[in-house]
């Protein structure tokens, strides 16, 4: 048996907006990970984890499959990928972050430091192109863990199971996620207008309170150079909705402000992805600010000049939920055949 740190194992695929260090390769976002082959019998990962009562979670996927998911130890622990496989046969490795970013959580951090085995790493794997996904507790898969539980706590989240994975995997696409749960575009779902993902597009993960994450870059400015991104979709909005309903907002100003905001958050984009598609996909939970996502995006593409954004009402799953009133893994399947095949139909993977 070896022992390899992060960057001794050769090439490998990251998932999410990373920091890698000589020391490990620190996680912040749902769906953030790591993925390479390897021809093994044995493998084990060292994993340094700390968090207050919210705990982190993991997953471990084998040539696509997910065979594990369990909640990370406090401090750094060595962890059992798979044993008895053949050897002489590689097998694809990827390593999930379940959990999103718990932003009120100042202990919150989760780092891969290295893999002991018995076999050799292989060449990486490819994909077709790669996205990003910006959105609320529907991207951070609310709702697709245990699906008949009330409380807000990490296991009623998945990483795997919400729309975004499986877009991604269908179109065999690369992708990062920033997702926050109850956040909104202009105010969060109890009107607090400044837990919005707008406000923290140009960083690493600016939404983290953790001294360590901030210590190792988290609150820089992320470097969009790393990846060239084809695809960016927003779900951004559902919460925005509740946050009108809550009564706290004159109506004709809260959606003024909804719509400058989306305006300025969608040049934010162009500036900071040069060619992508943008593809504001929204209503697994209802429609109503759908009148005006379509206004900031007119103004948008009129005052700009930009006819790369399109529109994409997702399928309504508001009779199809689980945990606290969330889409169920069945629900997210169908946005994702939506949204995947409205990729397809635009053919955003030829757009660089």
């Amino acid at each position: 048996m070896q022992r390899f740190g992060v960057c001794d194992i050769g090439e490998y695929v990251s998932f999410g907006r990373n920091i890698e260090k000589e020391e490990g390769l620190a996680l912040f976002w749902s769906g953030s990970g790591i993925e390479f082959n390897i021809a093994a019998g044995k493998l084990f990962v060292d994993i340094e984890c700390m968090y207050g009562d919210m705990e982190l979670m993991l997953d471990v996927i084998l040539d696509g499959e997910r065979t594990q998911k369990f909640v990370l130890n406090k401090g750094t622990g060595t962890y059992q990928v798979f044993s008895g496989m053949n050897p002489e046969k590689s097998i694809n490795v990827r390593l999930v972050r379940d959990t999103q970013c718990m932003t009120d959580d100042p202990e919150s951090f989760m780092m891969i430091k290295g893999f002991e085995t018995d076999g050799c790493f292989k060449e990486v794997p490819e994909y077709r192109f790669n996205m990003e996904f910006i959105g609320d507790s529907l991207t951070s898969g609310e709702g697709c863990g245990l699906t008949a539980r009330e409380e807000w706590i990490p296991v009623v989240f998945d990483a795997i199971e919400n729309y975004a994975y499986k877009t991604a995997k269908k179109l065999n696409a690369r992708y990062q996620v920033l997702s926050q749960s109850g956040w909104g575009l202009y105010a969060s779902w109890d009107a607090n207008t400044r837990n919005v993902l707008p406000d923290y597009y140009e960083q690493v993960c600016g939404t983290t309170s953790c001294e360590r994450c901030v210590e190792l870059g988290a609150h820089s400015e992320w470097d969009f150079s790393k990846q060239e991104i084809e695809a960016v979709v927003i779900n951004l909005g559902t919460n925005d909705s509740g946050a009108l309903k809550t009564g706290k907002f004159e109506k004709d100003k809260f959606l003024t402000d909804f719509k400058n905001k989306a305006v300025a958050f969608l040049k934010k984009i162009r500036e900071r992805n040069g060619s992508c598609i943008i593809v504001w996909a929204y209503g697994m939970l209802g429609n109503d600010m759908e009148p005006y996502i379509r206004e900031a995006i007119e103004e948008y593409s009129s005052k700009s000049g930009d006819r790369r954004v399109e529109y994409l009402r997702l399928p309504d799953c508001s009779n199809d939920v689980g945990a606290r009133f969330h889409p169920t893994p069945g629900a997210h399947e169908k946005a994702a055949e939506a949204l995947a095949d409205f990729l397809q139909s635009v053919q955003a993977f030829m757009l660089r």
